[in-house]
């Protein structure tokens, strides 16, 4: 019987031994990988026909009831993640002294696999998205990866991300020693600082060990490399990333190396707020680099949207915010506006000045903070998500939070039953509400002040 053949697992965790056995529903094949925290096998579950991966936690935690308690806890929060590039995860069990997770089975193999040599940016560029993207819905979701590294993204052969291993270094964390005292576990080249000193870690822990994924990614190595653990970690907390590496060797433009130091900043405040955010900052830098303008020559900080200036080569100017655009571009690099102006088509009111009067949104939080935009008679849709006519970047910004319309001579805001409330003049709101002149609206924590201006 299997049971029989497991016992002998008990005193050691030699779990080659699985391969050609039955586990529960699924035939163990081949063995595909092997880390720390688990052994991952090929498996076959003939009752739908398809191929798994089986990820076999070490015996020697497994038969620890508190660490299988939280770990049941755990793999069935992560089993609700839902996202594209995050490996699905199908069932987990035990049967005798084995723990495992079945998850979707991903061909290709890892992100490391890949990493013997450079990438080229835009592909490098495109897997760091992809990963920042799996992030967010995770954090979004309150999860914490805790161990972002290229063996943790698994690739397809066509080039589709997907991050694995969420909550495993948690779970190991709580429940054994294998830490010194004091620190989080995690691997030490991608190791944030809070994590290397036992600080507290929120999701900025993430942002961080993906900021350096992506230095390897365009350099072929790690920036830190040392001894022992204590020593990268030491060099992780107070070494000043190798930023010239990447220009001087391998003419990473500067705008992305800017990018890689905000997201590897020393303190978690000096990074990026969010995922969301970085993702919207990776998407920008790939439309410019698919345009060919990005550039070493520049040392435009990209932060935010605010991303490299093409006013040299620019011939489109943005109506909302001004911002002057190649004439090869569909919508503005900076707020994303139509740069056809078909919102004008709904500017039927009139100023005494017989212009149309329109509004206008003064940033004044997060990475737009000081920027102006102004907005046509239609309805503008507002919130953290692309998708909407107007985007605010923050951690608090409802992915559809807000709109704004116009409606016989005057300017209305709506929320749209956002999870941190919209609010103006410091009162929340549930309804449409009139605006006039100097209206501070917040959205969530982003504040905005509220104008109306005429087109000229």
């Amino acid at each position: 019987m299997a049971s029989e053949r497991f016992l002998h697992l008990e005193n050691g965790d030699d779990l080659n031994q699985l391969l050609g056995q039955q586990l529960d529903q699924f035939q163990i094949t081949e063995r595909i990988g092997v880390g720390g925290m688990a052994t991952v096998f090929k498996a076959y579950q003939p009752s739908l026909d398809r191929y798994v991966a089986i990820k076999v936690l070490p015996i020697r935690h497994a038969q620890d009831p508190v660490f299988f308690k939280r770990f049941v806890q755990e793999a069935r929060s992560i089993a609700r993640l839902a996202h594209p590039n995050i490996v699905h995860i199908y069932n987990f069990g035990e049967q005798h002294v084995i723990k495992y997770i079945a998850m979707e089975y991903v061909e290709g193999g890892t992100l490391k696999e890949r990493l013997k040599q450079p990438l080229p940016l835009k592909k490098a560029i495109n897997f760091v998205i992809q990963a920042a993207k799996g992030l967010d819905c995770a954090h979004s979701n309150g999860i914490i990866h805790r161990d972002i590294k290229p063996a943790n993204m698994l690739v397809r052969d066509n080039g589709h991300l997907l991050l694995t291993d969420f909550g495993l270094a948690k779970i190991l964390e709580e429940t054994t020693n294998i830490t010194r005292t004091g620190a989080h576990l995690g691997t030490p080249h991608y190791m944030s600082p809070e994590q290397a000193t036992g600080h507290a870690i929120d999701s900025r822990t993430d942002i961080y060990s993906l900021g350096i994924v992506f230095f390897q990614c365009l350099a072929g190595e790690p920036p830190f490399h040392a001894e022992n653990a204590l020593s990268m970690s030491v060099k992780h907390v107070h070494e000043p990333l190798p930023a010239d590496k990447l220009t001087r060797e391998h003419n990473v433009p500067m705008p992305i190396v800017q990018i890689i130091q905000k997201m590897t900043a020393k303190k978690p405040q000096d990074r990026y707020a969010s995922a969301a955010e970085l993702v919207d900052v990776l998407s920008d830098a790939l439309t410019i680099s698919n345009s060919g303008s990005l550039s070493n020559q520049s040392d435009v900080p990209l932060a935010g949207r605010q991303v490299y200036n093409l006013a040299q080569q620019a011939n489109i100017i943005c109506f909302r915010c001004g911002e002057p655009n190649a004439h090869t571009h569909r919508h503005c690099i900076i707020c994303g506006d139509d740069l056809s102006n078909k919102g004008a088509a709904a500017d039927h009111y009139l100023a005494p000045n017989g212009r149309p009067l329109l509004a206008r949104l003064l940033i004044q939080t997060g990475t737009m903070d000081g920027r102006a935009f102004r907005f046509h008679q239609n309805v503008t849709t507002i919130g953290r998500l692309a998708g909407n006519d107007f985007v605010i970047i923050g951690p608090t910004v409802s992915r559809r939070h807000a709109q704004l319309s116009f409606f016989e001579g005057r300017w209305y805001v709506e929320d749209l039953q956002s999870g941190n409330g919209t609010q103006v003049n410091g009162q929340r709101i549930y309804g449409r509400t009139l605006l006039k002149d100097g209206d501070i609206i917040n959205f969530g924590d982003e504040r905005a002040i509220f104008t109306m201006v005429t087109d000229g």
